[in-house]
């Protein structure tokens, strides 16, 4: 059984103090006086007094502070969605706080308590890839604190989330190899636990079933780092069934295409055709540029804005929605 949380309540209670007391006590009040401050901290500590950070937050949401989590700062998705919510944040003359997960779950849930020890008015998130328990999400959706997620959403949550089309984005780009010509089409994809790889790779498979092709397994290679990625390139297109184009989910995942690409010494587009869903300026500094589905950072960043202050003022008058953005095809000599 669960042994429930110490609360104010119940320090008040050994004491014979009031709650507010306590309560001001452990903020370190002037008014309360120094033997009282020690009793209070010495029994809060002696029974592993917790404060409720979402309680605290619910109740004192007007510290005109949003609070933005993002899996990490590298370029160059984040950085143009980061630039996209502050300037629609700053118009509505709020304040962000910007967090990394680095890619970690408990940084991710320690991210979200110190959000809310600042009294965030709202969130907006984009979970890391490690994270498979969306428990400490829920809290917040339960304490009815407004929440959208973005970009990287998690399964099976009722909340806002704002994302583009993945599945229509790599149907575009694969249906786009086949006009031009390709006929042996593979996809480079990232961690499997995030629904964009899921997604990205329905739209791929969507593709090919579209033009009577079967679905090649040894062409469907994945890397969760830029090394992971170049060396399952290298090996898929040092093999004697090779493709003639190729498909990177992300900017990571094109990284380590494009090294093995270099090592290979192969020609682009004439040895292999490359696109994928990258950003500028990672997709110009190739050469040839490269070809892309727009990952539409500045438009996810606003549109999931926008949505979040919504929830702010409308509360649970609004239902939950997910916004998919459509996919915008960017041609390139990588396919030309």
């Amino acid at each position: 059984m669960t042994k429930k949380p110490i609360t104010i309540i119940d320090i008040a209670k050994l004491l014979g103090v009031s709650k507010s007391t306590v309560s001001r006590a452990l903020k370190d009040h002037p008014d309360i006086s120094t033997a009282t401050k020690e009793a209070v901290h010495m029994l809060a500590e002696e029974l592993n007094y917790k404060p409720n950070n979402i309680a605290m937050s619910f109740r004192n949401n007007k510290s005109k502070v949003i609070g933005l989590i993002v899996p990490h700062f590298s370029p160059f998705f984040f950085p143009s969605v980061i630039e996209a919510i502050e300037k629609e944040i700053n118009k509505r003359g709020y304040n962000l706080m910007i967090m990394q997960s680095n890619e970690s779950y408990e940084n991710e849930k320690h991210n979200l308590d110190i959000l809310l020890s600042n009294n965030a008015e709202g969130f907006l998130i984009s979970v890391s890839r490690k994270t498979i328990d969306y428990s400490h999400f829920q809290t917040i959706i339960n304490n009815q604190i407004p929440i959208v997620f973005f970009d990287r959403v998690p399964n099976h949550l009722k909340a806002d989330m704002v994302l583009i089309d993945d599945i229509s984005g790599a149907y575009k780009a694969v249906e786009y190899l086949f006009q031009r010509g390709n006929k042996k089409i593979a996809i480079c994809l990232g961690d499997p636990n995030l629904l964009i790889t899921r997604n990205r790779l329905k739209g791929y498979k969507k593709a090919l079933e579209h033009h009577n092709i079967e679905v090649q397994p040894h062409f469907i290679i994945s890397g969760e780092s830029t090394e992971e990625a170049e060396q399952k390139a290298l090996e898929l297109l040092s093999s004697q069934d090779n493709p003639d184009a190729i498909l990177a989910i992300s900017d990571l995942t094109m990284s380590g295409i494009m090294r093995a690409v270099y090592k290979l010494q192969l020609r682009i587009p004439e040895d292999l055709s490359i696109i994928g869903f990258c950003e500028e300026p990672f997709s110009l500094m190739y050469n040839p540029q490269l070809s892309v589905v727009d990952p539409m950072a500045s438009e996810i960043g606003k549109v999931a804005t926008e949505r979040l202050f919504q929830r702010i003022h409308e509360g649970n008058l609004l239902e939950t929605t997910t916004i998919n953005l459509p996919s915008r095809l960017i041609i390139r000599k990588s396919t030309l």
